[in-house]
């Protein structure tokens, strides 16, 4: 019997396609959010279900090893229950959460992880890989994310909070860089970057990225100058360089991730992009990044 023919991958301009109506819909959403901007919980809500949805997947990525269920179950309920008491906190007290919350869930995920260990016989490294996986997992997808909250929440003295405006100029810088790389990489991509950890990341692209990162910058810094009065221009190019270099690591960390566990994309959530890591990964490094560039230059 003849085998079923594998099916062909799809075009470039089909998963161009797929991946612009993706964003289109993403920018629409957050656009809805940023208009609502008195309502912040809306934004702090669709920022809990990122990172909530990210840990989703992190975890997800750990399946193959039955016996980690109770470790990913143990980092998967740090989350919840770290982004019910972000949501809770800052829409009862309208303030940016403790940061004694981000020592909590870090000392939970490792208190946690070796009391699961207890409950079975030592496996050796394969035992040391799931306690690591789990502390990890809790700092990638949780305590990096929650960093978008604390933004929402930044004072700068003398100047009030511009909290909103900070959000959206880092989900700005950080996205366009990843649209540039994309775009660039599409249209004159040639050399291949790091083929090793992802084939796809061209040397173009790289460029790309800088220009996305730039383009988005310098139009923020145009538009809405009185709403990010901490960022002045050169404060704003230098982000928009430091801000590129860590989504581009950001991306290539989960680069490593996929790698590692041999997969393609972290899931199927969205089409033209994959799951909600491959959305968020650049934000997951950037974010805390940007809140101690401002924390610095706040003083």
């Amino acid at each position: 019997m003849s085998q079923p023919a594998a099916s062909s991958p799809p075009s470039k301009r089909r998963v161009f396609a797929s991946r612009l109506f993706s964003t289109l819909i993403l920018w629409s959403l957050l656009a809805v959010a940023f208009l609502q901007w008195q309502n912040t919980w809306l934004i702090i809500a669709i920022t809990g279900f990122f990172g909530v949805a990210g840990a989703v997947e992190y975890y997800r990525l750990l399946r193959n090893d039955p016996q980690a269920r109770s470790f990913n179950a143990l980092g998967f309920v740090i989350c919840i229950v770290y982004w019910g008491i972000v949501i809770w906190f800052t829409t009862t007290r309208q303030d940016v959460p403790p940061m004694w919350l981000d020592l909590a869930a870090l000392t939970a995920s490792v208190h946690g992880s070796f009391l699961l260990c207890y409950r079975h016989q030592l496996e050796g490294a394969v035992t040391m890989q799931r306690i690591f996986n789990t502390v990890f997992g809790v700092v990638y997808t949780v305590i990096f994310f929650g960093f978008i909250a604390r933004l929402m929440y930044f004072h700068s003295e003398g100047k009030g909070i511009t909290g909103i405006s900070l959000v959206l100029f880092l989900v700005a810088v950080t996205k366009f860089s990843d649209m540039g790389a994309y775009v660039f990489g599409v249209l004159f991509g040639k050399h291949k970057m790091i083929p090793h950890i992802s084939p796809a990341k061209s040397w173009e692209g790289f460029v790309g990225a800088f220009v996305g990162s730039f383009l988005a910058a310098a139009v923020l810094l145009s538009l809405i100058p009185d709403q990010i009065p901490l960022i002045t221009w050169p404060h704003g190019m230098a982000l928009a360089l430091i801000l590129c270099a860590t989504a581009i690591t950001g991306d290539l960390a989960e680069s490593v991730l996929k790698r590692c566990v041999a997969i393609k994309d972290s899931g199927h959530t969205l089409p033209g992009i994959g799951g909600i890591l491959d959305l968020t990964d650049s934000l997951l490094f950037t974010a805390p990044v940007f809140y101690f560039y401002l924390s610095a230059i706040a003083r």
